[in-house]
């Protein structure tokens, strides 16, 4: 190969080279940008979530000072007390997952915002930056939440359980898999109110019902297709329990009553794999209708 030939490709190698860096460069600010963005834009709503979550600790926090002062004794551990705080979390993530995610879709299309945004930034960028900012500030809600009930509990007791830490984590892990699902709600609705009510209404309601349903069914079939089921590995692992499932009856006391089969909580690896999936096809299936969607108006 002759000199001129080689450096001629030496010299479009490096044009690639540069294209490529300037389009990762581009990628990472525009996600960058609309992560800037919409933190700016929701604010005053986290600061509305903020206070709701305050508001709950504190009124907690006062239940179990009335018991206190009203003479039944603090727990001996202090994973019992950690998780008498956790009595309405659950509630607590779905509303504030709702609250955020219930508009990254569906907004676009309720407000015609479409046209004007896509041709300056992908799809996926958009959808990426927003999910960053808005699950971030439900990160930092929970992380508020914990931080409130880790002082209370070391106030109490001089100390927090090892799984203190791990039972956030699994926090923050339901809570990145509701959100997904939040988003999905968004992807099929019209307008954000909509997406954000059948949100609700599915996780407070329905998944309940069902999960109700399987347990008088006596099937005995462990409920790791509901997402709700999840939410208990967040207190059980403060103490994971063995077995991971009771007996209980119904009916009047001294009767002969029938017995179910009621589970408490996922295993580890049953959470973990449980969680990642829904998560990755409520994820999956909300892109590629946004794309839809979008093509649709174009």
């Amino acid at each position: 190969m002759s000199t001129e030939l080689k450096q001629e490709q030496l010299e479009i190698e490096k044009i690639i080279k540069e294209k490529q860096t300037i389009g990762i460069n581009r990628y990472i600010t525009q996600i960058t940008d609309t992560i800037n963005f919409e933190i700016k834009r929701t604010w005053k709503t986290f600061i509305i979530m903020l206070f709701v979550y305050l508001g709950i600790f504190l009124l907690s926090l006062l239940l179990a000072e009335l018991r206190e002062a009203a003479g039944v004794e603090l727990p001996e551990e202090s994973i019992d007390y950690l998780g008498d705080y956790f009595g309405f979390f659950g509630i607590l993530i779905i509303i504030s997952t709702a609250t955020f995610g219930g508009g990254i879709i569906a907004e676009d299309f309720q407000k015609q915002t479409g046209n004007l945004l896509f041709p300056k930034i992908s799809k996926s960028r958009l959808l990426i930056g927003r999910i960053i900012s808005r699950y971030a500030l439900n990160v930092i809600l929970i992380a508020f939440y914990y931080l409130m009930v880790g002082i209370i509990t070391f106030y109490k007791y001089q100390e927090l359980p090892d799984t203190y830490i791990i039972s956030m984590g699994w926090a923050l892990f339901y809570t990145f898999m509701v959100f997904t699902i939040v988003i999905f709600m968004s992807s099929i609705n019209k307008s954000k109110s909509a997406a954000i009510i059948i949100s609700i209404l599915l996780f407070l309601i329905a998944f309940n019902i069902i999960d109700s349903i399987l347990m008088f069914t006596r099937t005995g079939i462990e409920p790791i297709f509901l997402p709700t089921y999840y939410e208990n590995i967040i207190q059980a692992s403060l103490d994971m329990p063995d077995p991971r499932f009771e007996t209980v009856s119904f009916g009047r006391p001294g009767g002969n009553n029938p017995e179910f089969k009621r589970w408490l909580t996922p295993s580890i690896p049953g959470a973990i794999i449980g969680m990642s999936l829904i998560s990755f096809l409520t994820l999956t299936a909300a892109y590629l209708l946004y794309k839809t969607r979008q093509s649709k108006n174009e």
